[in-house]
C-alpha cells in the first residue's frame, strides 16, 4: 500500500502488511482461492460439458476438469475407482490451495444424486453457485480416508450444471509437498428417472 506523507518534503513510503488470520485461515490464501474459483467458473464456458442422458452416470475428477492436474495418490488416501484421479491445481501444483471445476448437462429428471469427496485436508464445494460443503480448517484424516458422501440432488437441475471445488492444505498457508501432501478426489453419481 502506498502512502504519501508531508513533512517538509513529500515522500512515498511503502507500508507492507502481513496477511491477517481469519478463523485459522490465512486471509491471503482464501482471497486467492476465491479469485481462482471465479476464474474457474468463467473457464467453464469454454469447456465441453459432459452430457448425462443414460440412466446412471458418474463424473469423477481427472485431467478433464478445469485447472486440474492429476497427481500421485498418497498411500493414506482412499483408493480411486477406475477412470478417476486425485487432482490439484494446474496453475499452482505445489500451492496451499487448488480450485478445479467441471460443467455437465443433465437431459432428464433426476431421481438420485450424490457427491463423494476425499480431500486432504479441507474444501469448499459449490454446485450451481450454491454451497454444498464448507469445511472448517482442519487436518481431519476421515476427510480423505474413508472420505464423505453428500446428497446433492437438490443442488442439481435439468440442463447445465457446474461444480467448483476449492481444496486447501493444512495448515492453510502450507504448500503441497511430500511431507505435507494435498489432493482432492470427487465423484458425482447421478441416477435419472425412468
Amino acid at each position: 500500500m502506498h502512502k504519501s506523507t508531508v513533512s517538509g518534503k513529500a515522500k512515498n513510503t511503502v507500508k507492507q502488511q502481513k496477511p491477517r488470520r481469519h478463523s485459522g485461515i490465512w486471509a491471503g490464501s482464501v482471497a486467492k482461492a476465491m479469485r481462482t474459483m471465479i476464474a474457474a467458473q468463467r473457464s467453464l464456458n469454454a469447456q465441453n460439458p459432459v452430457v448425462i442422458s443414460q440412466r446412471t452416470r458418474r463424473i469423477s475428477t481427472n485431467r478433464n476438469w478445469v485447472n486440474a492436474l492429476e497427481i500421485e495418490r498418497n498411500p493414506a488416501w482412499v483408493a480411486p475407482q477406475a477412470g478417476e484421479s486425485y487432482v490439484w491445481g494446474r496453475n499452482d501444483p505445489n500451492g496451499p490451495a487448488a480450485v478445479v471445476a467441471r460443467r455437465f448437462t443433465i437431459r432428464d429428471d433426476i431421481e438420485r444424486a450424490s457427491l463423494f469427496l476425499s480431500v486432504d485436508n479441507f474444501a469448499i464445494v459449490l454446485i450451481n453457485g450454491r454451497s454444498v460443503v464448507i469445511d472448517n480448517p482442519q487436518g481431519n484424516v476421515s476427510f480423505f480416508n474413508p472420505g464423505r458422501t453428500f446428497n446433492i440432488r437438490r443442488f442439481l437441475r435439468r440442463g447445465t450444471n457446474d461444480i467448483v471445488i476449492a481444496a486447501f492444505n493444512f495448515p492453510s498457508n502450507a504448500n503441497r509437498s511430500g511431507d505435507n501432501p494435498a489432493g482432492v478426489l470427487a465423484r458425482i453419481e447421478i441416477e435419472l428417472e425412468d
